[in-house]
């Protein structure tokens, strides 16, 4: 099965299935006809016929880039009509040209890798999403570790959309896809790759070496920790460094790993906390609580790493809910008492209802407990 599809901010757009009224296959067949796609006057209807509005996002993208790779086979050069149909001004059909290099050329890896560089510099965040995840990615699967030959030239592109789509695509936690294999068993495969990019001058790439550090660290934390303890230590290789340390320690950070925070700065407190509850109680499912966090400092002015963690109750009266959550980097005055508001809205990410009685918020400054606070949450 296909991992999360996961929703763009930023650089990429978020996705969902299309429905017949709102679809746009008569644009993608109108652009496979200027292309000359052989018979392309007959893929929406082909399409319809599969179940493709019954099917989500992702299976509606495999069926219709399986239509279009049987139809580019029939072509009397193939590999001409490929080209035809990734240099089209539609990017909605370009999107699909990397899936569809991917199934034709399955056997000719090699070539199917120098078919998809260019369409890596696309412009268009979706079709440079679909570059490394429908393209790149199925290369890397069959290919194994070797893959990794080809992308150390790519991570040395002009293009940061190409750079980007070599991590990307042999980032062990994929977008779109299921994970890799080899990149989640041996993920020290692709130090090289951040060893490439740990100067970049881009942000956007930068970001994506951080992700793919974070997903290795979820089961290998050994390796990210080695592998930024000696970043820290040679100093910094170009302006994104520390983003990318901070971006890969995150999750780490997050459960309170002492070495990640000492990685990322955040020493011993010498504090006293307290917290209190500022909105009214009971609380109710989708409210907004202020959480007011009051911090002693018996030292010297420092920072903090803040955590806080929302428990509701659960079904089993012994199991509350968990959701924990990462506020950032705190500035503590010396000698001083200083106060942090913290707003937070009660609600079920599941969409399952939320069940009445005590619940709980903690907090963890540089990953100690610090301090929580009771409520009662009634619906």
């Amino acid at each position: 099965m296909p991992g999360k599809l996961r929703r763009r901010t930023a650089r990429g757009t978020g996705a969902s299935a299309e429905a017949r009224d709102t679809t746009s296959l008569p644009l993608l067949e109108a652009a496979c006809l200027v292309a000359q796609l052989p018979r392309a006057l007959g893929l929406e209807q082909e399409l319809e016929v599969a179940g493709y509005f019954e099917e989500g996002v992702v299976a509606q993208w495999r069926l219709t880039q399986d239509r279009i790779a049987e139809r580019v086979v029939e072509a009397e050069d193939p590999l001409v009509t490929l080209r035809a149909l990734a240099s089209s001004s539609e990017p909605r059909l370009r999107f699909h040209v990397p899936g569809v290099i991917a199934r034709w050329l399955a056997d000719r890896p090699e070539t199917a890798l120098k078919e998809l560089r260019p369409l890596a510099s696309d412009n268009d965040p979706l079709v440079a999403e679909a570059v490394q995840a429908f393209g790149v990615r199925p290369q890397a699967e069959s290919l194994g570790p070797d893959v990794l030959d080809f992308l150390l030239d790519w991570v040395r592109d002009p293009s940061e959309y190409v750079r980007r789509a070599a991590i990307e695509a042999v980032r062990p936690r994929g977008v779109w896809v299921k994970h890799l294999s080899w990149s989640v068993d041996d993920p020290a495969y692709l130090a090289p790759l951040f060893e490439e990019l740990r100067g970049d001058h881009s942000r956007f790439v930068a970001s994506a070496v951080g992700n793919a550090l974070n997903d290795i660290a979820k089961k290998n934390p050994e390796l990210v920790l080695e592998i930024c303890a000696r970043w820290n230590e040679e100093g910094e290789a170009g302006p994104w460094q520390d983003h990318i340390v901070r971006k890969a320690l995150r999750s780490m950070a997050k459960v309170g790993d002492s070495r990640a925070l000492q990685l990322l700065g955040f020493g011993t407190l010498d504090i006293v906390a307290r917290a209190l509850l500022q909105s009214e109680c009971p609380a109710k499912p989708n409210a907004a609580l202020v959480f007011e966090l009051a911090i002693e400092n018996r030292d010297t002015a420092t920072k903090a790493d803040l955590v806080y963690e929302i428990q509701t109750p659960g079904k089993v009266a012994t199991r509350p809910r968990k959701q924990r959550f990462r506020a950032g980097t705190v500035e503590i005055p010396g000698f001083c008492t200083v106060s942090i508001l913290i707003r937070e809205r009660i609600f079920d990410r599941k969409a399952a209802q939320l069940i009445d009685g005590e619940c709980a918020a903690l907090f963890f400054l540089n990953g100690e407990h610090v301090a929580e606070v009771r409520f009662f949450l009634e619906r």
